[in-house]
């Protein structure tokens, strides 16, 4: 089990609020003591998964497809989807972006899950996680 995080980018370069999450998921995983595992999702992945790996992640899921070069609601959430089933995460962590609000209520309900957006923090107690927003 671990928490993962679906990183985002365009164009082969990093959403700022990717860092951010990583950040928080990391936080978060002391708290639960789990490992962070991160995803990219594109067509070409070269570079980027290098780079993602410098962040202390346990782990880089490259997502790769030719239908991932340019964004779409369904080609993104069927990915998601995919990896998510693959690696049973306790949680999924996603930044803060207009494309995420896009197509992560889609894959949640997939899931049959809440999804809780705009999170300004997190805290764990006896394993248990509590997320705050505004």
């Amino acid at each position: 089990m671990s928490i993962l995080v679906i990183a985002e980018h365009r164009g082969g370069a990093w959403n700022r609020m990717s860092f951010e999450t990583i950040g928080a998921a990391l936080e978060i995983g002391r708290g639960l003591n789990l490992p962070v595992e991160a995803a990219i999702l594109s067509a070409d992945l070269a570079a980027l998964t290098s780079e993602l790996a410098r962040y202390g992640v346990s782990k880089v899921h490259a997502v790769t497809h030719p239908l991932l070069e340019r964004y779409t609601a369904d080609g993104y959430t069927a990915a998601a989807e995919q990896l998510t089933r693959k690696t049973v995460p306790r949680v999924v962590l996603f930044p803060h972006t207009y494309q995420v609000r896009d197509f992560a209520p889609k894959l949640a309900a997939r899931f049959g899950r809440s999804l809780i957006s705009d999170v300004v923090g997190a805290s764990t107690s006896n394993e248990q996680l509590t997320f705050v927003r505004q």
